[in-house]
């Protein structure tokens, strides 16, 4: 990213609409060819793109980095593009039509989302990994978790509890919930 734009980004955190139209301005393009291959048309690339950008306008103050402006406005975009071809239900279509074919983005979408928990619940501690586990995975209940590694309810509750925190944070980006009603939470 060029120091332009990352002076303008550093402008646009402090609250300076005009820095953040130029911002938004760099990035329109780029906005709608990130989401252009998920939505089903160009109007809708350009919804998507919209969205992105108040997204990211709103929750600027709470990127870490700045220098990740960009990549996480690509996943703002893909969120949005998602979101927006998930809008279109067929029960709105009436009788007579048809829905569109979904794009295979549905598909891309669980992989990506499969392999992020799974890299998610690797960074989780030993201890962490084993309720997790035991509990999603093999559907055991506290009290058999406890009885097989050893250790009291509680602490396999605050395991539980631990993990599920740190997996939130790690996952935020795959929640289009989040982007949705409170802007996305990086």
């Amino acid at each position: 990213m060029d120091a332009d734009v990352l002076e303008h980004l550093r402008r646009a955190r402090q609250g300076d609409v005009a820095a953040f139209g130029y911002v938004a301005a760099a990035f329109r393009g780029q906005l709608v060819a990130w989401a252009r291959p998920l939505c089903r048309g160009a109007a809708e690339a350009e919804d998507a793109a919209q969205e992105a950008l108040v997204v990211a306008f709103r929750s600027l103050g709470q990127l870490r980095e700045i220098e990740a402006f960009a990549g996480w406005l690509r996943t703002l975009a893909r969120t949005a593009a998602l979101r927006a071809t998930r809008r279109q239900r067929p029960d709105l279509l009436g009788e007579g039509h048809e829905a569109p074919a979904q794009p295979e983005a549905d598909a891309v979408e669980s992989a990506e989302l499969k392999q992020a928990v799974a890299g998610a619940v690797r960074e989780l501690s030993a201890g962490q990994q084993a309720v997790i586990e035991r509990y999603y995975l093999q559907g055991q209940k506290v009290e058999e978790i406890a009885a097989a590694l050893g250790v009291p309810a509680g602490t396999v509750k605050r395991r539980l509890f631990e993990a599920r925190e740190k997996l939130r944070t790690k996952l935020a980006g795959f929640r289009p919930a989040d982007t949705e009603q409170d802007g996305w939470r990086g």
